[in-house]
């Protein structure tokens, strides 16, 4: 799992758009939803970089931006991609009101975690 320090050339101009968004969000909260929130996640979930991931899932709750079932698949996946099977569970429980909503999309990410956890 990756932190974007060691980051490759190609990863490095991903991390500037990211650095950009960012900006946007901070100087426009008022702009922002969880689409947008959600294109930040995917990218960090595709980086494999948490801790970048798990800042954004608390600037989205600073900001009281709703996650969505959409949320809810891509935290899922992430945390099934890097192995942690407890984080997985954890966000599946804590986003009780998402999985209520879930589709088949976020109910696949769900059994791609847990076999990408060992627990199927």
């Amino acid at each position: 799992v990756g932190d974007g320090r060691s980051a490759k050339p190609n990863s490095q101009r991903i991390y500037r758009g990211i650095s950009l968004v960012e900006k946007f969000i901070e100087s426009q909260p008022k702009d922002v939803d969880e689409v947008l929130f959600n294109a930040l996640l995917d990218t960090c979930c595709r980086l494999k970089d948490l801790t970048r991931l798990e800042f954004t899932v608390k600037r989205m709750q600073e900001l009281q931006i709703q996650p969505s079932p959409v949320t809810l698949g891509i935290l899922v996946k992430t945390y099934g991609q890097a192995g942690d099977l407890q984080k997985v569970l954890q966000v599946w429980s804590d986003m009780e009101q998402q999985r209520g909503q879930a589709n088949a999309v976020t109910y696949g990410c769900m059994i791609d975690a847990c076999v990408k956890c060992g627990n199927l």
